[in-house]
């Protein structure tokens, strides 16, 4: 496993046990995570894999609801993600330089670095 990747799987870890202190309401994830035996968090990490967070399914819910009033008043097809609040985890797409350069141009003050390329 390539050290990005790895970095990816600690995050989408990371994640889950943040969103499991979320739902049993435990402000403080590495008390619970010291409470807990390894096969208790894996039991919880096959739980939530077949059962949403609420969180994510309240979110779930009222964007396809919305979805089917926006297509019932409207007549047009539209997706539920499209309303959704939520982002997943690995969802933000990477921008390319030329997309940074022109994002960097509304930034006031600072100083520029161009690449060493051109």
């Amino acid at each position: 496993m390539r050290g990005h990747d790895a970095g990816k799987v600690l995050n989408n870890e990371l994640h889950f046990v943040r969103q499991l202190a979320r739902e049993f309401r435990r402000p403080d994830w590495r008390r619970m995570l010291d409470e807990m035996s390894s096969t208790e968090l894996s039991e919880w990490a096959d739980f939530f894999r077949e059962n949403s967070f609420s969180d994510a399914l309240l979110d779930a819910e009222f964007s396809t609801l919305k979805a089917q009033v926006f297509m019932l008043v409207t007549g047009k097809e539209i997706d539920a993600a499209d309303f959704s609040l939520l982002t997943l985890p690995g969802a933000v797409q990477s921008m390319t330089e030329q997309d940074l350069l022109e994002v960097a141009v509304g930034i006031p003050g600072g100083v520029r670095f161009e690449p060493e390329s051109r």
